[in-house]
């Protein structure tokens, strides 16, 4: 197995928006693919082998999507698909197949269509266990607005913590050009929006989005040494039980604790020999839909206790923490379930390359990202640094 540094060489996106109705699947496709391979200087004979990440059919409405517009021939091909975090978890697949030799540099794609199906919002609210939790009518946005309601209960939180996490990241995207419709929007207007399921309001939540993200990974030993590389120091991912009743109150930590997440940074951060992440990460890409999610982020990533979570929400707030979330806007602003988590990857990467054009941030050397799926059920943690591991 290779020991060789893994580095991004390549990032492709597509505009995100709700629809994309004039371009087809194999369109958005080429559009990001082609990107991603004009910015590592190759063409599509030195890719190894492509993974791709797309969510069930159903949720775009598309059969076999994958295989009419990611598939390359004559190289191997996998799809993965583990919710939200998918994104994540072909990052995940391309670092296994170009650590075990099995080729020196890999395309990874990540496609989302769910604006074509009617069934997107159905599927969603059908996702949970159909027996046990049936009775609690459990959908995506419910089951975030019982993790606020605990939160509230447990750490004193208010609706004004997750309007002005929101309205930091809907401000943020104005300045990512591939956020379509982007604007800035107060914590008034936030909480002047419908309210989904208390104390969740609209503008808290993420939007249905379309669009595909492609990246180019290689090892050290084929990248030029004047290329500019997002190196990846760690990599991280951990999983849960599916139920939620079973995470309600348990040793390793409760519903709103997340614990794949606080095991996957522990990973990452352990092989990238980072020991105080508040000091030592100038970014954070974080793939939280909802802003309630974001704040349950925080201590799992390290950044603060359980305990003083609602005190460091109010340091983020105040801009005191000299951390930089979500400068693209995050899942907030758009988030193509599918290609969220790849989006978040590559936003980190081109803050680590100096390339996040308006959105770039002053003084980064190390970025993260993390990806989330099904009801924060798997947990991905990736740390992006400029310099090469070892240097």
């Amino acid at each position: 197995m290779s020991r060789e540094p893994i580095g991004i060489v390549g990032v492709g996106q597509t505009p995100y928006r709700r629809s994309n109705p004039g371009l087809s699947a194999g369109e958005l496709v080429k559009i990001a693919v082609d990107e991603a391979l004009a910015d590592a200087g190759l063409g599509i004979d030195a890719i190894g082998a492509v993974i791709g990440g797309v969510a069930p059919d159903a949720l775009a409405g598309i059969k076999d999507i994958d295989r009419m517009s990611i598939s390359v021939p004559g190289r191997p091909y996998f799809r993965v698909n583990t919710g939200g975090a998918t994104g994540s978890s072909i990052v995940q697949a391309a670092l296994a197949w170009i650590g075990a030799g099995r080729a020196d540099t890999v395309l990874v794609v990540a496609l989302e269509r769910m604006g074509q199906a009617s069934t997107a919002q159905s599927i969603f609210n059908t996702i949970f266990d159909p027996i046990y939790e049936k009775d609690f009518v459990l959908t995506t946005i419910t089951m975030a607005a019982l993790r606020a309601s605990m939160l509230v209960k447990r750490h004193g939180f208010t609706e004004q913590h997750w309007a002005g996490i929101a309205s930091r990241n809907f401000t943020n995207a104005v300045d990512n050009p591939l956020a379509i419709g982007a604007r800035a929007l107060t914590p008034e207007q936030v909480l002047a929006s419908p309210m989904l399921a208390w104390p969740i309001h609209r503008y808290e939540a993420c939007p249905t989005t379309e669009g595909a993200c492609a990246l180019v990974l290689s090892r050290a030993g084929v990248i030029g040494c004047a290329h500019s590389t997002a190196w990846i120091h760690g990599m991280g991912g951990s999983s849960d039980t599916y139920s939620m009743g079973e995470r309600m109150n348990r040793p390793e930590g409760s519903l709103i604790e997340m614990v794949p997440l606080r095991r996957a940074a522990e990973a990452a951060y352990r092989q990238a020999g980072i020991t105080d992440p508040g000091r030592q990460v100038r970014v954070f890409e974080l793939q939280a839909p909802f802003s309630i999610i974001e704040a349950m982020a925080y201590p799992a990533l390290g950044l603060c206790e359980v305990e003083r979570s609602r005190p460091f929400v109010d340091e983020v707030l105040a801009g005191a923490t000299g951390i930089e979330f979500n400068p693209s806007g995050g899942a907030q602003a758009v988030n193509p379930v599918s290609a969220t988590a790849l989006i978040r990857i590559a936003e980190a990467a081109q803050q680590a390359r100096g390339l996040a054009g308006a959105r770039q941030r002053d003084g980064v050397r190390r970025a993260v990202a993390t990806g989330q799926g099904g009801a924060t059920q798997f947990s991905t943690v990736c740390v992006l640094s400029a310099d090469q591991p070892g240097d």
